[in-house]
């Protein structure tokens, strides 16, 4: 049937080419070329300030070369190595006597533990008493008002008493009740307090007469060690006015080459010739490192002949060397001296070719510069000899800890994710799913101070059981290291695997089930011989981008992780996880604060930046080329 309808005719903006589809088009391409930009702005910011790192550290290098302190380090390595026996050493022979004398060391250290607790639970109220005393004119009210919080504070104070599992419910009370009846001026310990601590020291002094042999052997091989000490300290002070020097003539230069480069964008011919000018004066004088460093090597004869000598009495000290130790600690540790004493030998002995081989007009090149970053097993900044920056402990700190992340995180998400996919009721998935997921509304600086005053209290209670005490690493000597920063980092990154994996095993086709259970298999084959390997790419994925969130945390490794910057002792086998570490990204938000904007240590934590956006777009891709191959 006809109508009489005309078409509407098109509006301006329809003329002129438009449409509401193309403009909401063009603005969603607009977001996502503003985010490639974006990305690409951060990268090349990253670049900018990071690339000029490797030159600065080249310079830095050069110095620590013409100045001879790198000719003077090859004796500080061995003399450090030196004094790290010796220390070694020293806790195996303390480790043996408070290993025989334990009993009496643990009772005597809880007891000490409880009238300390009650001590700075009480410190406030005593500090006012003593405070108002000491007036010329004490207040009456003043001292009663500390007498009563003193009272106020002591019922308070014995509620969180520390635990003393060694000491009797006897000993325990009587300790009570002499803390108790001291009144508020009176800080003497108590009497059994001070007995727990003599019976200790009787105790120790008994073990230690059969170990004297050892403690004069020990103090021997310390003693062998001084001439080499006093040899490097007279060097040291005299290189390091040169470096001084340099340096200051460094930033005088550089000072300079800035005013020339303003000079060369001035906008009026005054403004030019008066930067000129001061760039004139700015010229600095090249220091003479000629002369102290020919005065320097001048001892090199006898520096080699002192490092013979020494490794001629320690190799005669080293077969004399016969020490029977009965604690496993002890015994560990001097396994420790067994195993590195040779390799100190054999440094001592190649010391002397070292030496006369050293050459201060040697050129550092830019790769020794990032070879030696990549390597370096030591970052030390504003320190008084030099800084060194080397990834390699910051990176095994971040590698040890996700790796105890993905121990704990792994079984645990894939596994919340199987059963929830797989064998959970609806109403179980809807309790499940909703919790795991909430864990990541948890700011991690929380879970921070959970992991400080929770899980590491919790984790150093634990490892101080006797009963616990033949596992590697206990007790911890921190309670804030490695194993429980991984702890937490575990429970973050359980959420990302959990939802990731439990996808995976969702878009397996449900065709691959039906057929499974066709053939007569049951649920549990179904699932673990059908379902989770056709979902195994997914799964994969999920593992991985579970590892990029850890590797990629900063907030609970500064918090949690110890921050010494040393490359664990392996040599404690699975203990090196309970030993403190820090990370790339805790380096990164401990230090960018504070160090001076554009100075070598600033473009280093930038070069970390970059290695560490590196390997978490490294994962992330690797992630994606398995999330792909699941769909094909």
């Amino acid at each position: 049937m006809p109508t009489n309808s005309t078409p509407k005719a098109p509006s301006s903006f329809s003329r002129k080419g438009f449409s509401f589809d193309r403009v909401f088009k063009y603005f969603f391409a607009s977001n996502a070329g503003l985010t490639i930009v974006i990305l690409l702005l951060i990268i090349g910011f990253l670049l900018k300030e990071g690339l000029g790192f490797f030159p600065g550290y080249q310079r830095e290098l050069q110095i620590y070369r013409i100045t001879g302190m790198e000719y003077i380090d090859i004796s500080r390595k061995n003399l450090t190595s030196h004094e790290q026996l010796t220390s070694v050493m020293n806790r195996a022979y303390f480790a043996e006597i408070n290993g025989l004398a334990d009993r009496e060391l643990q009772r005597s250290t809880e007891s000490s533990a409880m009238v300390s607790h009650i001590d700075d639970f009480t410190a406030s109220a005593r500090d006012q008493y003593f405070e108002t005393i000491e007036d010329a004119n004490p207040a009456p009210a003043l001292i009663e008002s500390a007498k009563q919080k003193y009272a106020a504070l002591l019922p308070l104070a014995m509620k969180e008493l520390p635990l003393t599992p060694h000491l009797s419910a006897a000993e325990r009370q009587q300790i009570i009740d002499a803390i108790l009846a001291r009144p508020i001026d009176n800080e003497d310990t108590p009497e059994l307090v001070n007995q727990l601590a003599s019976e200790y020291a009787t105790v120790r002094a008994k073990f230690a007469t059969p170990l004297e042999p050892m403690r004069a052997s020990i103090d021997e091989f310390e003693a062998l060690g001084a001439d080499l000490s006093a040899r490097v300290s007279e060097m040291s002070s005299k290189v390091q006015v040169i470096k001084a020097e340099l340096n200051t003539a460094d930033i005088i230069e550089r000072d300079r080459k800035t005013l020339l480069a303003a000079a060369d964008s001035a906008k009026t011919p005054e403004e030019r010739a008066r930067l000129m000018a001061e760039a004139q004066t700015a010229i600095g004088t090249v220091p003479d490192t000629a002369t102290p460093l020919k005065e320097l090597l001048s001892g090199n004869e006898a520096g080699q002949e002192m490092h013979r000598s020494m490794h001629e009495k320690i190799s005669a000290w080293s077969n004399n060397v016969n020490v029977a130790l009965t604690q496993p600690e002890a015994q560990r540790l001097y396994q420790v001296v067994g195993k590195t004493l040779p390799v100190f030998l054999n440094e001592l002995s190649a010391t002397p070719q070292a030496l006369a081989a050293w050459d201060a007009e040697k050129p550092v090149k830019l790769g020794t510069a990032i070879f030696s970053f990549l390597t370096g097993k030591d970052w030390i900044t504003g320190g008084e000899w030099q800084d060194f920056y080397g990834i390699l402990p910051l990176f095994i700190g971040s590698l040890m800890i996700a790796v105890v992340a993905l121990i704990l995180a792994v079984p645990a998400g894939i596994g919340a994710a199987i059963y929830t996919n797989q064998f959970a009721s609806e109403r179980e998935q809807k309790i499940i799913k909703p919790v795991i997921e909430f864990i990541q509304a948890i700011p991690s600086v929380v879970l921070g101070f959970i992991g400080i005053f929770v899980l590491g209290n919790a984790l150093r209670e634990l490892s101080i059981s006797p009963s616990l005490s033949w596992f590697p690493g206990f007790p911890m000597d921190e309670r804030l290291n490695i194993f429980t920063a991984g702890c937490l980092l575990a429970l973050m990154s359980i959420p990302t695997i959990f939802s990731l994996a439990e996808d995976a095993i969702n878009n397996v086709p449900g065709v691959y089930s039906e057929a499974s259970e066709a053939l007569g298999a049951s649920k549990l084959q179904t699932t673990f011989r059908v379902v989770v390997p056709a979902a195994f790419s997914g799964i994969l994925a999920a593992i991985l981008l579970g590892f990029g969130r850890v590797i990629g945390e900063t907030m609970v490794v500064l918090l949690v992780a110890g921050n010494r910057i040393k490359i664990p002792d392996f040599s404690a086998g699975i203990g090196a996880f309970f030993q403190p570490a820090h990370t790339m990204t805790g380096i990164i938000a401990q230090e960018l604060g504070e160090v001076p904007l554009g100075s070598v240590h600033y473009r280093a934590l930038f070069v970390v930046g970059i290695l560490l956006f590196t390997i978490v777009l490294g994962i992330n891709a690797l992630a994606h080329r398995f999330t792909r191959n699941m769909k094909h």
